[in-house]
């Protein structure tokens, strides 16, 4: 262990030079006009690099203490344990409290979802079977290629022009 102490040791004395003597002379020659640009960043990575190796060193030296591992391992398996039983304890809760209130569960949204992509699919097939004549252009108003206008989607709700409000001009209420 005094290998240990005496490299903390250097480990701090390389610290305190760099960041107490190189890196404030440099600052101070380039305030002087004296030095370069290129020799502070050199000192100041010094500076860094010292500050690097000697929190490495400690907290090497800080976990290789066994009452410190020991006590450090009790507290995060104590952490675990309790995230885990937070955990069960908020699904019990809230799946007895989300039927009882009459909110949906996430499986009742994702097979609402896939059946309203299911009835999107439908009626975007029957809009293709529409015969032109159904429907008239929204910009001629002569019949012949308004099925692949007919209905258009803008994200999760489709609008549907019906052949009324393309025949007078009117806009959809989804659009307004």
């Amino acid at each position: 262990m005094p290998s240990a102490k005496s490299f903390l040791a250097q480990d701090l004395s390389n610290f305190f030079e760099a960041a107490w003597f190189d890196l404030p002379a440099e600052a101070g020659k380039i305030l002087l006009g004296a030095g370069s640009e290129n020799e502070l960043r050199q000192a100041g990575w010094k500076a860094y690099d010292a500050w690097v190796n000697l929190a490495n060193g400690l907290t090497n030296a800080l976990y290789s203490d066994p009452l410190v591992a020991e006590s450090t391992s009790r507290v995060m398996e104590a952490a675990l344990r309790l995230r885990q039983i937070s955990g069960l304890m908020a699904a019990a809760f809230f799946g007895n409290l989300w039927p009882l209130i009459g909110l949906p569960t996430h499986n009742e949204m994702v097979a609402l979802r896939e059946e309203l992509l299911s009835l999107r699919e439908e009626l975007a097939a029957y809009a293709a079977r529409l015969s032109a004549t159904e429907l008239p252009d929204a910009e001629t108003g002569h019949a012949g290629t308004a099925t692949s206008s007919a209905f258009q989607s803008n994200g999760y709700r489709p609008t549907q022009r019906t052949a009324d409000s393309i025949r007078n001009g009117k806009p959809n209420v989804a659009d307004q």
